[in-house]
């Protein structure tokens, strides 16, 4: 159990879309890849890559935790954190979308030291957008996620 002192304000996890997104390329836009495997092996390949596809899409999460003093986001695959971002606070939230507009998005883009985080799927984009925002421009602190 954490103590007091260490608790997060904000915490929150949710599937990785935008990781996810880029593992269902490797079978729709294998190029050469997937026509050799078919060449080599037949059906056998392509259910292997796509089986493959899918262990890794539905272990790729990604969670935000906004403390006093820093922010940290962790992607991971399953329980393995593979990127671990940490700023001393979050510059902009806007929505994955084209110009930033809830249109067409994706999830929630959080700018932390410079670089674009994208977190979050279109199922909880807005409740992400509205609890981050609220945090970055009002200055309130979040109650604990």
């Amino acid at each position: 159990m954490r103590s007091k002192a260490n608790a997060p304000l904000f915490e929150f996890e949710s599937a990785d879309s935008l990781a996810q997104f880029s593992v269902w390329m490797i079978p729709l836009a294998g190029g050469g890849i997937v026509g050799m495997l078919w060449e080599w092996f037949g059906w056998n390949s392509l259910t292997a890559l796509v089986s493959l596809s899918l262990v890794l899409i539905v272990g790729l999460r990604s969670s935000i935790m906004v403390f006093e003093n820093q922010v940290r986001v962790v992607r991971k695959w399953f329980f393995v954190p593979y990127k671990i971002y940490t700023s001393p606070c979050i510059e902009d939230v806007s929505f994955g979308g084209d110009w930033g507009l809830e249109e067409g998005a994706r999830g929630v883009v959080v700018r932390m030291n410079g670089k674009d985080v994208h977190l979050g799927s279109s199922k909880n984009m807005h409740y992400l957008y509205q609890s981050l925002y609220e945090a970055t421009y009002t200055g309130r602190p979040l109650a604990p996620g």
